[in-house]
């Protein structure tokens, strides 16, 4: 059997991955959806659909208001919030546009030609997850793992809910790989990436603080300055949304875990219809507590390694978890899982170091 070139297995692995989510995605469509590709947004009949797309024939989940997939939909056929009715339909349009890295590029792709938009979004979503598995490939590889371990990327969080969901999240994921490889060798690349992040999610800009804090930490303070500049274009978006986009109240608690505390001592409860409701219920705990693990296992990792780039970007990931505060962000796995995406990477990957002494797991 022909063995591929050491150049050509991350792209292997990629290129399997993205067959693996792409069969999975044709297997449901049909099988639950009659083949209408649009039941991937998550599109809630509770809120309806604008007219304006109305020959896309979206599915819509009866009694339902979705998932924030079908705000993303809308926002990738109006990026530039020129349609009215389309802007309506979009819950939260000052926080939604923010997010413009996969929208804008599916509209891009599509050249806003609206009969190509949403294949170009299920594409990128795709591309995203076979960008990170290369990625992640690359960054075993240099720590002496197989590039195999790069599959693992699959079963992000942030992965799985986006291929279920159309959601953005396994983009800024992607964009955690490939911070974490190009951090070691700063370059054009790394200010790229940082930018991008900083487009898919304004989560995205804690990569940036850490990156920056780390070079503080070193006394690199015009390289720290310099990269400071990848902000710039999201900030020059976010001026531009808030310009366009009424104001809109968007509350959180600074009561450290207070959000997660509620959640844990008063859990969703499930209708008399959902089976085996006990078992959702011991399902959403052992969430909390897995995510509060991590939580506690990056400050250990910060603590052993402060001046790391990766352990100060997943430290400024869990200061957001801990101090900013918010009830129905802590009540479903498909949320907080997805948002915290990062932190478990981060994670994942400081504990295959193979030198000795380098995993975040074992003392110097």
């Amino acid at each position: 059997m022909r063995v591929l070139p050491q150049a050509g297995r991350p792209i292997a692995y990629s290129t399997l991955a993205m067959a693996m989510v792409l069969t999975w995605q044709v297997i449901t469509v049909r099988a639950n959806y009659g083949g209408n590709w649009t039941a991937l947004y998550c599109t809630g009949a509770r809120l309806g659909t604008p007219t304006t797309l109305a020959a896309e024939h979206i599915y819509q989940f009866p009694n339902s208001y979705g998932f924030d997939g079908q705000m993303y939909h809308y926002v990738a056929h109006d990026p530039l919030m020129r349609n009215a009715e389309l802007k309506a339909f979009v819950d939260a349009p000052w926080l939604r546009y923010r997010r413009i890295l996969l929208p804008g590029l599916a509209y891009l792709l599509a050249w806003g030609n609206s009969n190509w938009i949403d294949k170009a979004y299920y594409a990128l979503v795709l591309i995203s997850t076979g960008a990170g598995v290369y990625w992640l490939a690359l960054c075993c590889a240099e720590r002496g793992r197989s590039l195999a371990w790069g599959l693992l990327f699959v079963l992000l969080p942030a992965t799985l809910v986006s291929m279920d969901r159309m959601v953005l999240d396994v983009v800024l994921a992607a964009l955690a790989a490939a911070y974490a490889l190009y951090v070691r060798r700063p370059s054009w690349k790394l200010f790229m990436v940082l930018a991008a992040a900083a487009l898919a999610r304004e989560t995205g800009l804690l990569f940036l603080a850490g990156y920056c804090g780390y070079l503080l930490l070193q006394r690199r303070f015009v390289q720290a300055a310099l990269f400071s500049l990848a902000a710039v274009p999201a900030l020059a978006w976010f001026a531009y949304v808030r310009a366009h986009t009424p104001s809109y109240g968007y509350a959180f608690s600074l009561i450290p875990l207070s959000a997660i505390w509620a959640n844990w001592v008063h859990p969703l409860v499930y209708a008399p219809s959902v089976r085996l409701r006990w078992l959702a219920t011991l399902a959403d705990r052992l969430a909390l507590a897995g995510i509060m693990a991590a939580f506690l296992l990056a400050i250990f990792w910060f603590a052993k390694r402060w001046r790391d780039p990766v352990a100060l970007a997943a430290l400024a990931f869990v200061a957001m978890g801990v101090v900013l505060q918010r009830h129905d962000h802590w009540v479903h796995v498909y949320d907080y899982g997805r948002v915290y995406s990062p932190v478990l990477f981060f994670l994942g990957l400081g504990s295959v170091e193979r030198d000795r002494g380098s995993g975040w797991f074992r003392w110097r």
